[in-house]
């Protein structure tokens, strides 16, 4: 009975511990949303704690939270700058659900910000923490470990804001209304919105301290696309240069094809104002909350709040950056970063424990839109970046960084199957992610909506589909100049549906009044893996044409009879006819090094004024036609470019990488094909310089020379631009033919300002204005033999009616051009004061003009 009294005793005591211990950690969980109470919009980054305790959180994007504790609590505090903090009773031991108003303080945020009058860098303890955080940023950015690497899933998606009855019942969307199936209400704004398009890459990145090298695998990539209408591979490249990587331990971050100034640039305490609000602890770790805003509203440059560790480390552990409304930026409603770091622990193979801050969520979302007023309509675009199998100093495998170039596209990247996408995808899509491949399929097969899309195409790209052949494009149809008077053109050229290694290209031409048939034809032929036109290329060209050119006339990214470029000042009365046939090969390199080899044989003849005449003792001849044949050779390195690819050209897109250039031609003398031997070597350099927040500059040096003895046709004619447009590459105010070299050198120096000081001036500031200016100069000589004369047989220099001289060399002194200008007039237009500064005697020359040019830029 002893025995038994005893284990009973034991047993109950026992039962009442485990009890009371059981209830002692009894859970308490508080979950709920936070709104705004006047606009009723969800609030990101609010303060929740329990009261008198260390333990707290932030909501995330929506407004929601949560948070939870086995102590005995009994409220929680809400607090958020520029609202009343709140204190709410609570139930311990209980899941609390609960829904927060958040209300305007009586001194509202703004209206303490815009105080600027006193605000001071000297003795504010905000600025010595950031200065604190940028010395710091080397040791904590993550390329400050010896390796790391991941594996990245990077999601696009773009949707259509604010769909009302009255969207889904016009002309243009009555006839698709199934799209609209796939709508939702856009959890923080409350409004409808459809998503439209969507964009995935599955990668592997890889970094190296010693020696510095970054390598990023694609191992799939997806994209929703309308079959025949939009360029995949163009959409893909335009999608990366808006939402690059960010990094707000760079001093500039470039995002939109512009430069930001980084809150934590060596110059930011000068750029933006800096406010500590709070201290408050979030998961374990005490954290110092930091408000900043721009000190100049209309600076490209960010406001929000970043929250940075409160010990020794300085270490960035979340940011919130957002733009102000007044910012001097484009076709952007809004636009909004969230970034959070927290600590990776990686055990090695010695079994050591490695820890490492690394990106945990990395969130862009930006409102694309004309106006920035709330009712309008927009597209919202968001790319959101999720990280796994995350590794800190672990030692890689030398071979992985042995390719050339920083990214690397597996040539089925863009054909893996659905069940890879199942597997590796780090979040499953949602019901309304898998809408869009869905209504993207039901588009590609509904013909109305094809045909729709076709004139769009035909009116933005100027091609239309017939089948396997592209028509156009169209702004080349009809032209004008003074000696084919109107001008007609048909062409075009096969599509992917015809062939995707081969492609035929050609068109038909026919002046009214020289009542000429001019032509070109010309096949390529893709080697490479990728389709036809898509970076990199491997494919020869065969080509031969028959057309007039305007010598000195070098348009970038324009066709030559361009309606729209047919207007021009001056005299233009002196033209040639050129046939030319010829073979090239184009090789270019994930690297960015590209070469070709060229192989042409061109015969000139003159037109319209011009002469091919000569003196030969006494006696002046004409000369029918001047022949050449000529061997080429081009090496390029544009490390990182990329490009967006357009219907007619690739245009490059400005990054801060530089494109070295180097082409060597050597004319041959081959009889009834080749005139001339001679040697002609060019080399070119080009740079972006962002000098964030003062714009940024491009510096353009180049030079040339030519061994032998050429007519004047064989010269380098420089840069010329006699149409209104202003042209980035020639030279404004200089006429066609009016200066050649056989050695130069040229510095074209642009530089946009980015509205630095209209932003700064009243009234002004409201237009958006940017300030631009340039200055171009060229140094050249023409050597004796190359200068005409009875000696040597070469032809004479073009001339007027009068018997003056129209084409002239640069013996004297160089050619100077400079200009200063007024750019995003109306978002779009630039125009330009463009002034001449030397050789302002010589014939039909203007001192100075105004030139214009039409942009779309953010």
């Amino acid at each position: 009975m002893q025995v038994k009294s005893i284990l009973n005793t034991f047993f109950f005591t026992f039962l009442t511990f485990a009890f009371q211990l059981s209830y002692a950690q009894k859970m308490t969980l508080v979950k709920g949303s936070i709104f705004d109470a006047k606009t009723k919009e969800a609030m990101l980054y609010v303060n929740v704690q329990f009261d008198n305790t260390s333990i707290g959180t932030m909501s995330e994007l929506d407004g929601t939270f949560q948070i939870e504790t086995n102590e005995n609590v009994s409220k929680i505090s809400i607090s958020y700058i520029g609202y009343k903090t709140q204190l709410i009773d609570i139930t311990s031991g209980q899941v609390n659900d609960i829904k927060i108003l958040m209300e305007d303080e009586a001194i509202s945020l703004n209206e303490v910000v815009v105080k600027s009058e006193k605000y001071k860098n000297k003795g504010n303890p905000a600025v010595e923490l950031i200065k604190n955080v940028i010395a710091h940023k080397d040791r904590n950015r993550k390329e400050g470990f010896d390796y790391f690497s991941f594996n990245k899933h990077e999601k696009v998606e773009f949707s259509l804001n604010n769909i009302t009855d009255k969207m889904r019942n016009n002309f243009f969307f009555k006839r698709i209304n199934f799209i609209f199936e796939n709508a939702d209400t856009n959890k923080i704004t409350g409004k409808i919105n459809l998503p439209v398009f969507l964009k995935e890459n599955i990668s592997d990145v890889y970094f190296r301290k010693e020696p510095s090298s970054t390598k990023e695998y694609i191992r799939a990539e997806k994209i929703t696309n309308i079959d025949e209408i939009f360029n995949n591979a163009g959409i893909s490249t335009m999608m990366s240069s808006m939402y690059q990587d960010v990094d707000f331990y760079d001093n500039t971050i470039m995002l939109l094809t512009n430069g930001f100034v980084s809150p934590l640039s060596g110059i930011s305490p000068n750029i933006y104002r800096f406010y500590i609000q709070d201290t408050t602890v979030i998961n374990g770790t005490s954290m110092i909350h930091i408000y900043f805003a721009p000190r100049t509203k209309t600076d490209l440059a960010f406001m929000g709040h970043m929250w940075v560790a409160n010990d020794s480390t300085y270490a960035l552990r979340k940011i919130d950056a957002g733009i102000p409304k007044d910012i001097n930026l484009n076709w952007v409603k809004d636009l909004q970063i969230v970034q959070e770091y927290d600590w990776v622990n990686i055990e090695t193979e010695s079994s050591d424990i490695v820890r490492g801050l690394m990106l945990k969520t990395d969130d862009i979302m930006i409102d694309f839109g004309t106006s920035k007023k709330d009712n309008t309509r927009s597209v919202m675009g968001r790319k959101s970046t999720t990280y796994q199998r995350v590794t800190v100093n672990e030692p890689l495998d030398d071979t992985l960084f042995d390719f050339a170039g920083a990214v690397y596209r597996e040539t089925d990247a863009s054909k893996k199957p659905l069940t890879f996408w199942n597997e590796n995808r780090h979040v499953p899509l949602t019901e309304s992610e898998m809408g869009i491949y869905q209504m993207v399929d039901s588009l590609n097969n509904h013909k109305p909506f094809k045909r729709i899309m076709t004139i769009g195409r035909l009116l933005f790209e100027g091609y239309t589909p017939i089948g396997g052949f592209n028509l156009g494009p169209a702004n080349t149809f009809y032209s004008f100049n003074p000696i084919e008077g109107f001008r007609l053109r048909l062409g075009g050229r096969t599509n992917l549906k015809f062939s995707e290694k081969m492609m035929f290209e050609g068109y038909g031409a026919y002046g009214f009044k020289d009542e000429k048939f001019k032509g070109y034809a010309s096949l390529r032929y893709n080697f490479g893996a990728n389709q036809m036109l898509r970076f990199p290329y491997n494919q020869l060209k065969i080509w031969y044409q028959d057309d007039i050119k305007i010598p000195g006339q070098d348009l970038q990214f324009i066709q030559e009879d361009n309606i729209l470029l047919s207007i021009k000042r001056g005299v233009n009365d002196k033209m040639i006819y050129t046939q030319t046939k010829g073979i090239e090969y184009l090789r270019e390199s994930q690297s960015g090094f590209s070469y070709s080899l060229t192989a042409r044989n061109t015969v000139q003849t003159p037109a319209g004024a011009l002469l091919f005449d000569y003196d030969s003792g006494e006696n002046r001849k004409l000369k029918s036609e001047v022949m050449s044949s000529e061997l080429g050779l081009m090496l390029r390195y544009a490390p990182n470019e990329k490009f967006y690819e357009g219907a007619t050209y690739r245009t490059p897109i400005l990054n801060s990488f530089p494109v070295f250039e180097f082409r060597y031609t050597a004319g041959l003398k081959v009889p009834n094909s080749g005139e001339y031997n001679y040697h002609n070597v060019n080399l070119k350099a080009k740079k972006v310089f962002y000098l964030a927040p003062f714009g940024f500059s491009e510096l353009i040096v180049e030079g040339g020379k030519i061994f032998g003895q050429v007519p004047y046709t064989l010269l380098t004619a420089h840069r010329a631009n006699q149409t209104f447009a202003y042209q980035l590459e020639s030279y404004n105010l200089m006429n066609f033919l009016e200066f050649v070299s056989d050695k130069y050198v040229s510095v074209n120096y642009q530089h946009n300002f980015q509205g630095v000081f209209f932003g700064r001036m009243p009234l002004i500031k409201n237009l958006k204005w940017r300030e631009v200016i340039s200055f171009k100069g060229l140094w050249g000589s023409l050597d004796d033999q190359n200068k005409p004369d009875a000696s040597n047989e070469l032809l004479r220099f073009p001339v007027d009616q009068s018997g003056r001289v129209l084409t002239n060399t640069l013996e004297n002194k160089p050619y100077i051009e400079t200009s200063i200008g007024i750019s995003n007039i109306f978002k779009v237009l630039r125009v330009d004061y463009v002034r001449r500064i030397n050789y302002t005697d010589l014939p039909n020359v203007s001192k100075w003009g105004i030139r214009a040019r039409v942009k779309f830029e953010f």
